[in-house]
């Protein structure tokens, strides 16, 4: 729920409920994630977002500490919200910026979880910062809790951005807070050359401008891309790293460790690793809805290839993520026709099967909110193609051979492998139809590993 000004003067709650104080607010991912960790942890409460001009943020503070048991602060408030408080944390004083306020006993007290999100997020890939040169990109509210993290854990940092006065004034604020910080600033065009890690702290590369990025090139030492930035959840600055040598993480984990971090200092509530990477992937698959409608303009994501390549499977996975419905084309059409496909094939012929498969593709074509399953050889006729693509996103999903040939050791109900040499014809009809796949497909993705090929269908989008 989101709510105007005038419209939270008006709310009053019928449970224990917290709020997003930001302005402009437009859409935001905190209501969905902050329910999803009520749930997870069985809290009977709500979560709603104000959208709070910079002139009305001590009234809104005053109905809040009246009428919520908790804020979470967003751009313009971070800063301004400081001096309407009773208490601040150590980090949140160092680094001037408080996300998160609890009310208790009367009293409000201001917090900084970005800064754990952050380090929890490092800590997840295995990122140790001590000892370590790192190039920081940006000198904002988001760049000054990294820059933080990085000199307390004893890193040896870059500042650098368009502004470089900005970012000499972060460079002064941190070594006024974390005593023998090494900390430096850089031009982009005199970036050390032996930089390891880059943090990406500015809003370049979000939706919708998102084919842009700070950089034209990494450092050639770079080991670890991090981008706060998780709309589009693989970035431009992300996709400069080369995927042998450089591991990468956009921001969605530190908003979900954040949000996580805020409801313990709420409620004393703590969560479960496995919670929030359930919660992590749920988010990632809301993110994929939310960019599917508003990128693509689409309602329905389409998964075409292979026979054995895990349509089926990953269609299934990518429906319970996504909250969207699973539909499977080839067992839909069974249904309609009260026969085996195998059956079709051998009383009525291929042709008749392909006639039937089209028209009903073009039926479910039409359907709302739905992961699409087609069969093996769809794709191979124009208007089938067409017709999933006038309202969904077409996704091949480029299973290595191999994997393909031990999915379809399983199976005896495929009639166009019912020949004497079952392998010989397998590679035959893969080898002619896999640049089909890739020519009419929108995205392409490939793994051996079914839990990767369901993360990168959903970062695909």
């Amino acid at each position: 729920m989101l709510l105007s000004m005038e419209e939270f003067r008006a709310f009053q709650p019928k449970k224990p409920t917290y709020a997003l104080f930001g302005w402009p607010l437009g859409h935001t991912m905190s209501p969905e994630l902050h329910a999803q960790l009520f749930e997870a942890s069985g809290q009977d409460a709500a979560y709603i977002g104000v959208a709070v001009p910079p002139d009305d943020l001590a009234e809104a503070f005053d109905l809040a500490k009246a009428k919520l048991r908790g804020i979470n602060c967003t751009i313009p408030h971070k800063k301004a919200v400081i001096e309407l408080l009773d208490g601040v944390d150590t980090a949140a004083r160092d680094l001037h910026s408080v996300n998160t306020v609890a009310f208790r006993d009367g009293k409000a007290i201001g917090y900084n979880t970005d800064i754990l999100g952050f380090s929890e997020s490092l800590a997840r890939d295995g990122v140790t910062l001590r000892g370590k040169k790192v190039l920081l990109l940006g000198y904002g509210g988001a760049a000054s809790v990294m820059a933080y993290h990085c000199a307390r854990e004893g890193a040896c940092l870059t500042i650098t951005g368009r502004n470089l006065e900005k970012a000499a004034a972060l460079q002064q604020q941190i070594a006024e807070t974390v005593p023998h910080a090494r900390v430096a600033v850089y031009s982009r065009r005199h970036i050390p050359r032996d930089i390891q890690i880059v943090l990406n702290s500015t809003p370049v590369g979000m939706y919708p401008k998102e084919n842009l990025a700070p950089l034209h090139y990494l450092p050639h030492k770079t080991e670890y891309v991090f981008d706060a930035i998780y709309n589009p959840p693989v970035t431009a600055t992300m996709r400069l790293a080369n995927p042998r040598k450089t591991a990468t993480r956009d921001g969605l984990y530190m908003l979900v460790m954040q949000a996580a971090h805020a409801q313990t200092i709420w409620s004393g509530v703590t969560f479960e690793p496995a919670s929030c990477e359930t919660i992590l992937r749920r988010t990632y698959g809301k993110m994929a809805v939310k960019r599917l409608h508003e990128k693509y303009g689409k309602k329905n994501l389409v998964l075409c290839g292979f026979m054995g390549s895990g349509k089926t499977t990953i269609g299934r996975k990518l429906a319970r993520v996504t909250g969207l419905d699973f539909v499977d084309a080839d067992l839909y059409l069974e249904e309609k026709e009260g026969m085996k496909i195998s059956d079709i094939f051998a009383q009525k012929g291929e042709a008749y099967f392909r006639d039937r498969e089209t028209a009903y593709i073009r039926e479910l074509s039409q359907r709302d909110g739905i992961v699409l399953s087609l069969g093996g050889g769809a794709v191979l006729r124009p208007e089938n193609v067409a017709a999933v693509k006038e309202t969904g996103l077409l996704i091949h999903l480029d299973t290595p051979f191999y994997r393909i040939l031990k999915n379809l050791s399983y199976s005896n109900s495929r009639p166009l492998l019912n020949r004497p040499d079952k392998q010989a014809e397998t590679r035959r009809l893969y080898n002619a139809r896999k640049a089909i796949y890739h020519r009419v497909s929108d995205t392409s993705v490939r793994s051996p590993k079914l839990s990767e090929v369901l993360d990168k269908v959903v970062k695909s989008v």
